[in-house]
C-alpha cells in the first residue's frame, strides 16, 4: 500500500507538471499573439496624424472631435506651447527662426521704430503648396522691408494645430501679448502696430490685443492700431472666438468661407465679404474653389497678394449683397484690402475677385457685373 500511494503521488505530480508546462506554453503563445497585434506608439501617432489630416477639410467641428489618442500625442515633441516659433528679420534680409521662449531677443533684430509694424500670428496649416502659409509668410517678410514684420507660428503641422485650437489658445494669447510688450519697449508706438492672423490665428491675435490693453491700462494709448482678422475660425468652443470690434482701435475682418471654418457674422469695425461668400448663405464657395477649405484659405491669399505683390483689391460699402448686385452702394466709400484703411471707414464692404492671381478686377470689382461674376465662378484655381 505505501508503494502504491507513492506511485499514485508520483503520477499526480507528473500530471501537474505537464499541465502547468503546457498551460504556460499556451499562455506565452497567447501573449505573443496579443503583443503582435498591439500597435506601437509610433503607429498610433501616425494614425493620429492621418485622422487629423482627414478631419481638417471637414471643418472645425470634425477636427476638434477627431478620435485621436492624446495620451500618445503627448509623448511626442512639437505639440507643446513651448514648441512654437518666432520669425524675425536681420539687417541682411535673412529670416531667422527663434524658439518662443526667446521673446526678449526680438529687440536685438532689425526692428526700427520709424517703420510701421506687422505682427502676424499663424495658427493654421495646410500641406497644399499653392496655399502654403509658411511659404507666403516668409516671402512677405523678405519682400516688405519697409515694415517691421514679426511672425509667430503656432501651427508648424497638423498635430501642433490640433493642440493649439484644442488646448493652448489662452497661453498663446499671453505669448503674443508679451511680444507686443517687447516691441513697445523697443520704441514702437501701439498705434503703429497691426496685428494680423488667419483662422485660429485671428482669434489668438485678438486675445493678445485684449491682454496687452488690460496689462497696459495705465498707458494713455494702450490699444493696438488695428487688427486684421482673416476669416476668423469658429473654434472648438464659441468662447474662444475673441475677434470683436473693440479689441483694437480698428478691426478689419476679411471673410472667406463662413460655414464650417469661418465666422459668418459681422465682428469688426470693417467687415469685407469678397464675392459675398459668408454673407449670403446661398453662396458657398469662393471663385475657383471646389472645397470649403479652399474658400477658407482664399481670403488669406487675397491678403498676401495685396501685401506682397502690391495688388489693389478694392471693396465698396453696401448694405447687403442684394444691394451690391443692384449697384445700390455708396461708391464714394471704397477701400482696398491690405494694411491701410480710411479712418472714417465702417460697416460692410463687398467686392468681386478672380479665381487666379492677381485676383483683382480692379475698379470693376466694386460694381457688380453678371459677366464678371459668371467668369469668376466658371474658372478654377
Amino acid at each position: 500500500m505505501p508503494q502504491q500511494r507513492i506511485y499514485l503521488k508520483g503520477l499526480w505530480l507528473m500530471s501537474l507538471v505537464l499541465h502547468v508546462t503546457h498551460g504556460g506554453i499556451a499562455d506565452t503563445g497567447a501573449e505573443s499573439q496579443i503583443n503582435m497585434q498591439q500597435p506601437t506608439v509610433e503607429q498610433i501617432q501616425q494614425k493620429n496624424f492621418e485622422i487629423l489630416q482627414e478631419a481638417l477639410p471637414l471643418g472645425w467641428k470634425a477636427f476638434c472631435e477627431a478620435p485621436v489618442d492624446e495620451s500618445v500625442m503627448l509623448l511626442h515633441s512639437g505639440i507643446n506651447p513651448c514648441d512654437a516659433s518666432i520669425h524675425v528679420m536681420t539687417i541682411n534680409n535673412q529670416s531667422i527662426q527663434l524658439p518662443i521662449k526667446a521673446i526678449s531677443e526680438i529687440a536685438d533684430f532689425d526692428i526700427d521704430p520709424k517703420r510701421k509694424t506687422l505682427l502676424y500670428v499663424n495658427a493654421y496649416y495646410t500641406a497644399d503648396t499653392y496655399f502654403s502659409v509658411q511659404a507666403h509668410l516668409k516671402l512677405l517678410q523678405t519682400t516688405r522691408r519697409d515694415l517691421n514684420i514679426v511672425v509667430v507660428d503656432f501651427a508648424r503641422d497638423v498635430l501642433q494645430l490640433y493642440y493649439t485650437v484644442r488646448h493652448h489658445i489662452a497661453v498663446q494669447g499671453h505669448f503674443v501679448a508679451k511680444i507686443l510688450n517687447v516691441l513697445v519697449q523697443k520704441g514702437i508706438a501701439p498705434a503703429d502696430v497691426t496685428l494680423a492672423g488667419h483662422s485660429v490665428g485671428a482669434n489668438i491675435a485678438a486675445l493678445a490685443a485684449n491682454i496687452y490693453a488690460s496689462q497696459a491700462s495705465h498707458a494713455p494709448n494702450k490699444r493696438m492700431g488695428q487688427l486684421v482678422a482673416i476669416d476668423p475660425a469658429l473654434m472648438c468652443q464659441p468662447s474662444d472666438i475673441y475677434v470683436q470690434a473693440n479689441v483694437s482701435t480698428r478691426v478689419i475682418v476679411i471673410h472667406g468661407e463662413g460655414d464650417v471654418f469661418g465666422v459668418r457674422e459681422r465682428l469688426g469695425t470693417i467687415d469685407i465679404y469678397p464675392n459675398g461668400i459668408g454673407f449670403f448663405s446661398r453662396r458657398k464657395l469662393q471663385p475657383g474653389c471646389e472645397t470649403k477649405i479652399c474658400s477658407h484659405m482664399y481670403s488669406f491669399v487675397l491678403f498676401m497678394e495685396a501685401l506682397i505683390e502690391g495688388v489693389m483689391i478694392p471693396a465698396v460699402k453696401c448694405e447687403s449683397w442684394s444691394h451690391f448686385r443692384k449697384r445700390q452702394c455708396d461708391f464714394a466709400d471704397a477701400l482696398a484690402i491690405g494694411l491701410k484703411y480710411p479712418a472714417s471707414a465702417q460697416g460692410v464692404y463687398f467686392c468681386l475677385t478672380q479665381p487666379n492671381p492677381p485676383f483683382t478686377f480692379m475698379e470693376h470689382g466694386i460694381k457688380y457685373q453678371r459677366g464678371l461674376a459668371t467668369a469668376a465662378k466658371a474658372n478654377s484655381i
